[in-house]
């Protein structure tokens, strides 16, 4: 499909959402005035361009300004099916309706559906991965085990057990399942398991051939947010992201808002066209781009080239967000740390946090180990290695990410 004729198609939901946006949620209607703008002023999808783009920064501060998320809920909280929180904290409303993340079509694209069983393995404490990803598998009509992340052995014992079919989660995640498997005495080339779908950290090639050469079980990726859902998937082709047609995804300009030409890296934004939260040019902070156009694909949207970087200071550990403020913030407040550095690491395709922290001369360094991790955990909901030094040169970054992606 061509680009400009796909966010074409989209022309009549964005003056429709965005003139109820207008009328129903003050902070959306706040926004637009701010920029002078009417909802006469947007009549395409191009012309969201001329409203300022939504950053996470700025949803934490409006949802912390009143009631129902500080004005972008247009309808009452307790009509909501759920609520989760990310971090910042972001709260995520979901509306009492099936899939409304949007990730069917995500599923059926990795061949999931009617017969399958799924082990979920996405979390489902407080943020919505869980349960999103439960809710588009069911969608296509499997059976979910809600297995969340940890438990390993029990996991194991249901795959045995129940003849689990296909895999949701973190790649890291599965491998770690299937070594342990091995580990434990099991083959899980003798399971049915033969399909994944994976998201919220990279997928490198070498992983994605280790689990198809070595366990028979073919990988789908997709990209999408806490606060959005879907945003992107495997075809068939496997190779990029579609972009949903239910969903507007644009790559823009970092600095002017620009919808980008294919090719060219910048920021996802995307607007969406559910009327109980108005949710209109959000920048997710993650930067990508549209594939040139190439030979036809079996789903005819365009595709993202994938994941290329963060646009802000955040990096994704192991699904989750982690800014360095708010370990800075953590970390001040504990008693007898001199110093600190937090290193992201990834080895055997799993990502660490390890934070070095340089005790002060009258602490007990024990103690210090002990609550630096329990308030790390607290805070990011990541279990951190801490590791003591004698120090830490004056010049050293409090945030790095050695990370690479092989």
């Amino acid at each position: 499909m061509d680009l400009q004729a796909f966010y074409a198609s989209f022309d009549q939901r964005v003056r429709e959402i965005v003139a109820y946006g207008y009328e129903h949620s003050p902070a959306f209607r706040q926004r637009m005035d701010a920029a002078g703008l009417t909802p006469a002023a947007i009549q395409r999808a191009a012309d969201l361009a001329r409203l300022p783009v939504l950053r996470k920064e700025h949803l934490v501060e409006i949802q912390r300004q009143g009631p129902g998320l500080g004005g972008m809920l247009t309808v009452p909280l307790s009509s909501l099916r759920r609520v989760f929180q990310s971090p910042g904290p972001i709260y995520d409303p979901e509306p009492d309706e099936p899939d409304s993340w949007r990730w069917a079509p995500a599923f059926r694209a990795a061949g999931f559906g009617p017969g399958d069983i799924v082990l979920n393995c996405f979390g489902y404490h407080l943020t919505p991965a869980g349960v999103m990803f439960e809710e588009g598998a069911r969608a296509v009509g499997c059976a979910v085990i809600p297995a969340g992340i940890g438990a390993q052995q029990q996991q194991i014992e249901a795959m045995r057990d129940l003849g689990v079919t296909a895999y949701a989660g973190l790649p890291s995640y599965l491998k770690a399942l299937l070594e342990k498997a091995v580990e434990l005495g099991h083959d899980p080339r003798a399971w049915p398991l033969n399909k994944a779908f994976v998201a919220a950290e990279p997928l490198p090639p070498s992983l994605r051939a280790l689990f198809e050469e070595q366990y028979g079980i073919l990988v789908y990726d997709g990209y999408g947010t806490a606060e959005a859902g879907n945003l992107g998937y495997n075809g068939p082709e496997r190779q990029g992201w579609h972009l949903p047609d239910d969903a507007l995804v644009q790559v823009c300009d970092l600095n002017s808002g620009e919808p980008l030409p294919p090719g060219q890296t910048g920021e996802v934004v995307v607007t969406l066209f559910r009327r109980d939260y108005i949710l209109v040019r959000f920048a997710v902070g993650d930067l990508s781009a549209v594939m040139e156009p190439g030979p036809p694909t079996a789903i005819p949207t365009p595709r993202l080239v994938g994941w290329l970087g963060r646009s802000g200071d955040s990096v994704k550990v192991r699904g989750l967000f982690v800014h360095p403020r708010h370990i800075d913030e953590t970390l001040r407040g504990i008693a007898g740390v001199a110093a600190y550095q937090a290193v992201v690491v990834r080895e055997s395709h799993r990502d660490d946090l390890i934070c070095r922290v340089a005790p002060a001369s009258d602490a007990d360094p024990a103690a210090v180990s002990a609550a630096v991790e329990a308030a790390l955990h607290e805070t990011l909901k990541l279990h951190c290695r801490v590791e003591l030094v004698p120090g830490l040169p004056a010049d050293a970054k409090r945030f790095v990410d050695e990370r690479r992606w092989e």
